[in-house]
């Protein structure tokens, strides 16, 4: 991976015989994850703006509250700031003339533009008469260009992913069988800002006996209990990149039902760590748990995909599972968190972070797990 982030999209554009790509921003949660494309491709960290990129010239479109952040984030990476007042037909015409758009195809993505916003923009254009862009839809050209992480990618995730792991080693250590998951889930939050986070990057699950067959489960005021399988999956924010882990444990002896599933999951974890590589397909990184899993006897109980790419979202580009179709490359950052749920019982799932690096997989998440039976 060569080249910086706008070089690396007006190559993209070249292949894809655009003239230039404009990213809007209606990803916005609770937890702070701005629009991911906009925040890769301009730095912007705000919740609203235009990131413009043509094969010569960038700017970023700010109204008067983020006209100065905007410099700040964005012009050193290349962007001119264009000040943004009224509605979008009293600006957009002269940014088109400033920009020299007239006659351009501009890629836009449904994933980074609301149906407002683009009828807007069509409507400016038909008040502009002449001299418009034409906006072609085409999606996921920034979505593949974010798998592959650079070595500031990489330092935010590793500290987002540290906090996550201190976070959790607290959390082990502090549950109580007469807690309720939505206490536990509250203490989750506290830690990942006690350990340095900027906040949770996902809403928490705690899942405790029965509950925990739910892999989405959300905590209730039911109480964690003594012996009983408790699952709880976090993540913690660090500029605006996002961790997520999971762990699964019993609060004192564990029964031989929970010995039994948990040494499962983690040798189907293990298997996948230990073999996925660059080049293989999502599909048979998938395999590598499900095999495992499936040998046990217990193969219609994971019956979610293996695992997610994690960066400026929780849940992003690549995808392992059954009916995944893109290839595992050098650089990309993806979870690995097999399961077994078992209806009127409970569940485990162990989920870790890992890199591809020279063709292999390398853990970036170490969060104290229980060890199998015999190590």
């Amino acid at each position: 991976m060569t080249g910086t982030r706008l070089e690396r999209v007006r190559e993209a554009l070249a292949e894809a015989e655009l003239d230039g790509i404009i990213i809007s921003s209606p990803v916005d949660d609770v937890f702070g994850n701005q629009s991911a494309n906009r925040r890769w491709i301009s730095g912007f960290s705000g919740s609203t703006g235009y990131a413009l990129v043509a094969l010569e010239g960038a700017w970023f479109v700010a109204d008067f509250r983020y006209t100065e952040q905007a410099g700040t984030e964005c012009g050193p990476l290349g962007y001119e700031i264009f000040p943004r007042a009224g509605a979008m037909s009293d600006w957009w015409p002269e940014l088109c003339r400033t920009a020299g758009l007239a006659g351009m195809d501009l890629g836009f993505s449904g994933a980074d533009f609301s149906l407002e916003e683009y009828e807007e923009f069509l409507e400016a254009a038909r008040e502009m008469e002449a001299g418009a862009p034409k906006l072609v839809p085409h999606s996921g050209m920034i979505e593949d260009l974010r798998t592959a992480k650079d070595a500031t990618e990489m330092g935010s995730l590793q500290r987002a992913i540290d906090v996550a792991d201190d976070a959790m080693a607290k959390v082990q250590q502090l549950a109580r069988p007469e807690m309720t998951e939505r206490e536990l889930a509250l203490v989750v939050e506290q830690q990942v800002r006690l350990a340095g986070g900027d906040g949770i990057s996902f809403a928490t699950i705690v899942a405790a006996g029965p509950a925990g067959a739910m892999p989405h489960a959300s905590p209730t005021d039911a109480v964690l209990g003594e012996g009983r399988p408790i699952v709880v999956d976090m993540g913690a924010r660090v500029d605006g990149y996002c961790s997520d882990l999971t762990r699964s444990f019993v609060i004192g002896e564990p029964d031989a039902t929970f010995r039994e599933i948990y040494d499962i999951v983690f040798a189907a974890q293990a298997n996948a760590i230990d073999k996925v590589e660059s080049g293989m397909s999502g599909k048979a990184a998938h395999e590598l748990a499900a095999s495992v899993i499936e040998a046990s006897g217990y193969g219609e109980q994971f019956g979610h995909g293996l695992g997610h790419g994690v960066g400026l979202q929780v849940h992003e580009h690549p995808y392992l599972g059954r009916t995944a179709e893109g290839t595992l490359e050098e650089g990309m950052v993806f979870t690995i968190e097999p399961g077994i749920y078992l209806p009127g019982w409970g569940g485990v799932r162990i989920e870790d972070v890992v890199v591809l690096e020279n063709g292999r997989a390398r853990v970036l998440s170490h969060a104290p797990k229980m060890m199998p039976a015999g190590v």
